[in-house]
């Protein structure tokens, strides 16, 4: 099997996974999973050479459009996880106020200051 042919499963296994609904529970295996697969692809890039025939060449293509939608896929996969930390942050700024309601209150309303001395 030539570089670009095992590149290409490669890519088609990685866009597999992604396409996949990741469920928060199972996400830490995922971007393993998904880190694995990019490490192979890069080992895989490394070793191209050309001349490429044909078939690589619509192989080739193939990839360049695959790259995209992992691309895109990767980005949705980061917001989910930026969405799910400010969630935790939001809750947890929620929980703290809600054990020590007076802690944040800083009200200057009500202070005079006597400037005759």
């Amino acid at each position: 099997m030539s570089v670009v042919a095992e590149l290409w499963e490669v890519t088609k296994t990685l866009v597999a996974l992604l396409e996949k609904p990741v469920a928060k529970e199972a996400r830490e295996e995922t971007i393993a999973a998904v880190e694995q697969w990019l490490e192979r692809r890069e080992e895989l890039i490394a070793q191209l050479s050309p001349p490429y025939s044909e078939e690589e060449q619509r192989l080739g293509q193939e990839i360049v459009a695959l790259n995209q939608t992992i691309g895109k896929k990767l980005t949705q996969l980061k917001q989910q996880i930026q969405q799910d930390l400010a969630t935790l942050k939001q809750k947890k700024k929620a929980n703290q106020n809600y054990t020590n309601p007076y802690q944040e209150t800083v009200s200057m309303d009500g202070m005079f200051y006597d400037k005759k001395r």
